[in-house]
């Protein structure tokens, strides 16, 4: 999985199921996440078959209207993550 460089800025469209949340929880509802960072070295704490993903809502400002530089951190499937690299 190192081969995998996801963009910051990357628009992910995820479909219920894509994703899960933080405590390893499936998403149950769908999801639209403007990438700030992908972390593969931590891939392992991710549930299977998921890479951590860290961004922000649509609707969001930036990270200027964050406590951190990103608002959410869903783990996501690595397939989808792959199928965004390659829509770019």
């Amino acid at each position: 999985m190192t081969g995998l460089v996801v963009p910051a800025g990357t628009r992910l469209s995820l479909a219920a199921g894509d994703w899960a949340s933080h405590l390893g929880l499936p998403g149950a509802v769908p999801l639209e996440v403007r990438t700030v960072a992908v972390a593969v070295a931590s891939a392992c704490d991710a549930p299977v078959g998921m890479m951590w993903v860290r961004g922000h809502l649509p609707e969001c400002s930036g990270a200027a209207a964050c406590a951190r530089p990103w608002c959410l951190r869903v783990a996501v499937r690595v397939e989808r993550l792959y199928d965004a690299v390659a829509a770019r």
